[in-house]
């Protein structure tokens, strides 16, 4: 009773506190490297551990383990659908949401990290979670756990049918660790994940991903009557900006401004929260949140979609951001604009006895536009040609990890990340 009423006061005098902050105060950008609103406040933080979330996953993948369920294949799936009037790309990942879009200078509203960032997150974020399940599973435990992805552009042969396509390569991944375990321990463990981790190695090995299957209805040149603007307009905006127009007024801010493409690191975040497991993740300049979290029967809440499947949310969310600029560079109308994707892993997730991999993976693009198919035939191999995640996912790039031990740190990750 009286620990019930201590957290009573506290949350009150929390209140309080929190009451006079100053606007600079309140609009401050929130990091991993100070407390945020998604993170635990001090006076609740006696709760769960994450060696108490590490015993509940540990009993999870051993109850998995003689299941016959753990060795059928999973189905991992997503779309996409290009927003009328905005352009933006909505991801949909069975009952989830993510948006990705891009900045005021493209015609965009930069209400979401773009495909680049989401894909680093992604990645940042199956790192987190294998270390998370290989540590449980070998007994290791873990006091906290966080994750720095980091890429940087680079141009590499096209394998989609061009010459040549820029996408994110330099992977590296830095995991800060809080164990009582040995250096030796934590070493065996990162070679682990780096052996076992299904998404880690859908990047690091080449993927036979076909050429998408294109649904073409073909629309109206003219609509009749009073109709609101819809995708042809915003690719109408976009081809203007790509000349140096301006944003329309009234749709934010209209002051074109470089894109941040000059160029720090592209960088993901992703702290593993307490007793939850859950993933938090910070991605892109503007510092975007998604959250990642397991399947109920991995001793989750289902809070979130998994790395496994968002990876391929982020080939498809690409596909259809290029296939807007081709549009708009060739200058052709769309009237709408949908992208699906599937592929299987040879496993359940949380199935140990071997390494997952995922097999094939294919695209669906629907398309419905006043054009000519050959027209909208044309404008998808130029799109496959030059699409970064699409490339480089058939392509294939080493992935450098590391383990820092102790809390994460900014002083600590300029450290890791040091060029010799």
């Amino acid at each position: 009773m009286h620990d019930h009423l201590r957290r009573i006061v506290a949350y009150g005098l929390a209140a309080l506190v929190w009451a006079p902050m100053t606007s600079r105060a309140l609009l401050a950008q929130a990091t991993h490297a100070s407390q945020d609103w998604a993170q635990t406040p001090g006076a609740f933080a006696d709760g769960d551990s994450l060696r108490d979330f590490q015993t509940r996953l540990r009993s999870a993948l051993f109850l998995l383990r003689d299941r016959a369920e753990a060795g059928q294949t999973l189905r991992l799936s997503a779309s996409v659908t290009a927003e009328g009037r905005t352009g933006i790309r909505r991801l949909r990942i069975r009952n989830f949401q993510i948006l990705s879009d891009g900045g005021r200078e493209t015609a965009e509203f930069e209400l979401g990290a773009g495909s680049w960032p989401s894909v680093v997150a992604a990645m940042g974020s199956a790192a987190a979670g294998d270390f998370l399940t290989q540590a449980a599973i070998k007994g290791i435990p873990l006091d906290e756990l966080e994750v720095v992805f980091t890429s940087r552009p680079g141009v590499a042969r096209s394998q989609g049918g061009g010459a040549t396509v820029v996408y994110p390569q330099a992977l590296a991944y830095t995991a800060f660790i809080v164990s009582p375990a040995s250096d030796e321990e934590l070493e065996a463990l990162r070679a682990t994940v780096e052996r076992l981790s299904p998404v880690l190695n859908l990047v690091a090995q080449p993927q036979d991903i076909d050429h998408g299957r294109l649904i073409y209805t073909q629309t109206p040149a003219v609509r009749e009557g009073k109709t609101l603007g819809g995708l042809r307009e915003f690719l109408e905006d976009k081809y203007a900006a790509s000349h140096g127009a301006k944003p329309p007024e009234g749709r934010g801010d209209a002051t074109p401004r470089a894109r941040d493409d000059g160029r720090p690191p592209l960088r993901a975040h992703v702290k593993v929260e307490g007793g939850t497991g859950v993933r938090n993740i910070r991605t892109d300049v503007k510092n975007f949140q998604v959250v990642h979290d397991y399947p109920r029967y991995l001793a989750g809440h289902d809070l979130g979609a998994v790395p496994e499947e968002h990876i391929l949310g982020t080939m498809i969310t690409c596909l259809t951001h290029i296939y807007e600029i081709e549009a708009a560079r060739k200058q052709l109308a769309l009237d709408s604009l949908e992208l699906e994707v599937a592929g299987t892993l040879t496993g359940r997730l949380g199935n140990t006895s071997a390494p997952l991999t995922y097999k094939d993976i294919h695209y669906t693009v629907r398309i419905g536009s006043p054009e000519s198919r050959e027209k909208i035939e044309d404008l998808q191999r130029g799109v496959e040609a030059v699409c970064p995640i699409y490339n480089m996912l058939k392509n294939s790039q080493p992935i450098a990890g590391r383990v820092v031990r102790g809390p994460y740190s900014e002083e600590k990750e300029r450290e890791a990340t040091k060029q010799p």
